[in-house]
């Protein structure tokens, strides 16, 4: 079996090509950017690749960028061509494999609705079916956590006299905040235990819910969390936890069926034939 290119591999293959086709008709001095022999970078061609909606700022920066890789790739694939380095004939067949199969899915782009519907009927019947797929392999916990890299007493006077440790990171903007360790504060939803710290992991496992632990000294800071659940290896996780991914699954689903269903209504209006005696 032949290797397959991964799709980055496949794409790179294409701008490559593209970036080297010749350019044999005229184009005024004015509109270029950069040049290596006969082939030529366009302010045209350049401003295709920029990224959309980028500052001003930062378009020339960018701009640079993208002209130095153009001449470094244009360089290199002239020296492949001289010494006879050529894409192999099923790299030659999977970049134009990969341009087929972008077309048609631009072509799926302009011809499926916008906006693709999945109800919650279908939401809940794929759970009620397939509840298998959601049961944990390892203990969890719903956590809330607060990390300080500085203990502030008003902060840690606050949090003794409420309840919610999320009301407190909330209404101080502490979820907001950016350490330089780059600790995220506020909901974290269901985490393994085991991807606690194992300072945390312990009292975790002993703690209870509802409680508000803290602060506990680590190296780096200082450490507040709430658990709000606690859920066995084994359990299951309800629709609620769930719900948008089956949304998503359900809307590739949908997206799959209706994409088939234009390409079966197109083939008529062509030519087509199998031999499939022919891949034995």
């Amino acid at each position: 079996m032949k290797k397959q290119i991964p799709l980055a591999g496949m794409l790179l293959l294409i701008l490559v090509l593209a970036l080297f086709r010749c350019q044999n008709e005229k184009v005024p001095h004015i509109e270029i950017v950069a040049k290596v022999g006969d082939q030529m970078l366009t302010r045209s061609e350049l401003s295709n690749w920029m990224p959309p909606n980028l500052p001003e700022d930062q378009k020339e920066v960018v701009a640079r960028k993208y002209i130095n890789r153009w001449i470094k790739n244009t360089v290199l694939s002239l020296s492949a061509r001289k010494e006879g380095i050529m894409l192999t004939p099923y790299e030659e067949w999977t970049v134009e494999n990969l341009r087929r199969e972008m077309l048609a899915d631009k072509y799926l782009e302009n011809k499926l609705p916008r906006e693709i519907i999945v109800t919650e009927e279908a939401i809940t019947n794929y759970y009620d079916e397939n509840k298998d797929e959601f049961i944990r392999d390892e203990d969890e916990v719903h956590l809330v956590q607060l990390f300080l890299e500085n203990l502030d007493k008003a902060i840690a006077s606050e949090i003794r006299q409420s309840k919610s440790l999320l009301e407190v990171i909330q209404k101080n903007y502490l979820d907001a905040q950016i350490s330089r360790l780059m600790e995220k504060n506020g909901d974290l939803g269901y985490v393994p235990i085991s991807n606690l710290r194992k300072q945390i992991a312990r009292r975790v496992k002993i703690g209870r819910t509802g409680k508000i632990y803290g602060p506990i000294s680590l190296e780096s800071g200082y450490y507040y969390f709430q658990m709000m659940d606690k859920q066995p290896k084994g359990s299951y996780r309800s629709l609620d936890l769930v719900r948008e991914d089956i949304r998503l699954r359900l809307l590739v689903v949908k997206r799959q069926e209706l994409a088939g269903k234009i390409s079966k209504e197109l083939i008529p209006n062509y030519s087509v034939e199998t031999y499939l005696e022919h891949i034995k």
